[in-house]
């Protein structure tokens, strides 16, 4: 029997943090994945065909408001339509992604029997602002056959925008948590009485809305506290931004007791630097155009088996569950507060990272994710 063709479509998003819960999938869809020419990522367990895209374009000073602005969206791959032939299943993002149009495109041609879209979107009416982005996002509700949003926020963002709620289901973002997984004995480790070094992680752009100036403004607290109780914290950050080059003149304004790092990652390195540290810290907070949507790290530190510290914003609840400590955003002294209390009490660094561990097997692994989206699979390509 011939497996039906499933096309994933992310052009230059195309990533190893989304497409891993795909590749359970392999025996029983023939997946191919589009990207860019130039994706996140181009390694998976199904084949990847690139095509061009403004995406691809050199960054330059207001690249995307420039580019936006020309095609309505810059998320378009040229050929797309042409390329999706012969496809039963076609899977894009985004409600207003200009690729996502071309996808109904080629539905409508009759290129395609059904066209599926993820939504990780929770601002009603976000991506409006820009001309046709609201006629592509009518379309979208209109004609898609289905909609996955990630979330129960991000449903309700496309409830509130006309999406008819039966056409949607919520499944969230998943994880390997073989790939991602604590060394044998890391809770006798992790909370022995005895410890006095311990390695916060914070993973992710070094931007304001990350929350790496509530960081630095929890962090003299924190270090004051530890060093009055003979503790030793290890900053590692790890990602790039604006707030790098600040990260790096800390030592100066904080002072001699800061010790920390700044580096950069593959993603097969990632499993190794969630080991290596103890407690995960996710400060997230919200601008007018931009929550946490859901947060691929905060999958990665609970299937690490590490205690976390994060803020109530944008999807983060909803991800999270009863697995990590939860602060409002941009609050600093909430900050300082729960992580001081993780380095003062073994048994609550020991209970919340066991609960991290178990939410991820449980709920977050990508074998639960794949067997929630081949339902989706199976009620859109047998529904007709």
């Amino acid at each position: 029997m011939k497996l039906p063709a499933v096309a994933i479509v992310r052009g230059k998003f195309l990533n190893r943090y989304e497409m891993q819960t795909f590749e359970p999938l392999t025996s029983r869809y023939r997946i191919t994945a589009f990207g860019s020419l130039t994706p996140m990522h181009e390694a998976f367990a199904f084949p990847v065909i690139k095509l061009p895209s403004p995406m691809d374009l050199p960054d330059v000073p207001y690249k995307m408001p420039i580019i936006n602005r020309v095609w309505t969206d810059a998320q378009y791959l040229y050929g797309l339509e042409d390329a999706l032939r012969g496809f039963d299943l076609v899977h894009t993002a985004e409600t207003y992604f200009r690729y996502t149009q071309q996808c109904l495109n080629a539905k409508k041609r009759g290129r395609v029997r059904s066209v599926v879209a993820t939504v990780w979107e929770t601002i009603p009416h976000n991506n409006e602002g820009i001309r046709g982005r609201l006629a592509y996002k009518a379309r979208a509700r209109r004609e898609l056959d289905h909609i996955i949003a990630v979330t129960e926020k991000a449903k309700a963002a496309l409830v509130s925008e006309g999406t008819d709620p039966r056409k949607i289901s919520v499944i969230g973002a998943h994880i390997d948590t073989a790939r991602f997984a604590p060394e044998k004995g890391w809770l006798t480790h992790l909370a022995d009485p005895k410890r006095r070094l311990f390695t916060i992680l914070f993973c992710g752009r070094l931007v304001s809305e990350k929350g790496v100036p509530d960081i630095l403004a929890a962090a003299p607290n924190i270090i004051s506290e530890a060093v009055r109780r003979g503790f030793r914290i290890q900053w590692v950050f790890v990602g790039s931004g604006p707030w790098q080059q600040v990260l790096a003149n800390q030592n100066r304004v904080i002072g001699k007791n800061w010790h920390s790092t700044v580096e950069s990652a593959t993603y097969d390195q990632m499993p190794r630097l969630y080991r290596e540290a103890d407690i995960f810290l996710a400060p997230s907070t919200s601008t007018k155009t931009w929550e946490e949507q859901y947060g691929m790290a905060l999958l990665e530190a609970q299937a690490s088996g590490l205690p976390i510290v994060t803020t109530r914003c944008g999807g983060i609840p909803e991800n999270v569950g009863d697995a990590a400590i939860v602060v409002p955003p941009s609050d600093p002294d909430a900050i300082a507060r729960e992580i001081i209390s993780f380095l003062i009490t073994p048994k609550k660094r020991g209970m919340y990272a066991a609960r991290a561990r178990k939410r991820a097997v449980s709920r977050h692994d990508i074998r639960v994710g794949a067997r929630a989206v081949a339902r989706v699979y199976e009620r859109v390509l047998f529904s007709r």
